[in-house]
């Protein structure tokens, strides 16, 4: 009697391990995310993107490298990788970038700090990004991540 329980304990807190989430996060998936916005006259306007993302196990660290589809004119994206430590509940990414801003015409580049906090279950993965840009008048808020496992 004594057995099954410590084993129904092990396989609970195994479950509950950051192993469980480098296991269910492994692999590549298909992933819709805001790639960017356009802000325009006060008017925020999302600018929707699509990617693969593939996520690794190296050592205890997960390493993602994102491919994003081409710009809408055609222009590649180049790939990014990040890398970070699991936890119970997914990963969080932070990775950064140089974005281009064009405010009244001119066109700057401007460092920017993504973070993405990422979740699966099963073959669906989900979770949110959150862009944040030194300068910018208000916090922007967190958007939704969504994929499937390729």
């Amino acid at each position: 009697m004594k057995i099954p329980l410590c084993v129904a304990f092990v396989a609970l807190a195994l479950a509950n391990s950051p192993v469980a989430a480098q296991s269910s996060l492994v692999g590549h998936w298909d992933i819709d995310y805001e790639r960017g916005r356009r802000i325009e006259n006060d008017v925020v306007t999302p600018v929707m993107g699509k990617a693969t993302l593939t996520i690794a196990l190296q050592g205890d660290s997960l390493v993602a490298t994102l491919q994003p589809t081409p710009r809408p004119d055609g222009t590649p994206v180049p790939a990014a990788t990040m890398s970070a430590k699991p936890s119970a509940s997914g990963v969080v990414f932070v990775q950064k970038q140089i974005v281009q801003l064009n405010v009244d015409g001119e066109v700057r580049p401007q460092e920017a700090t993504v973070t993405w906090t990422l979740q699966a279950t099963g073959d669906v993965l989900s979770g949110t990004l959150l862009r944040a840009l030194p300068m910018m008048p208000e916090a922007p808020s967190p958007t939704a991540v969504t994929g499937k496992r390729m």
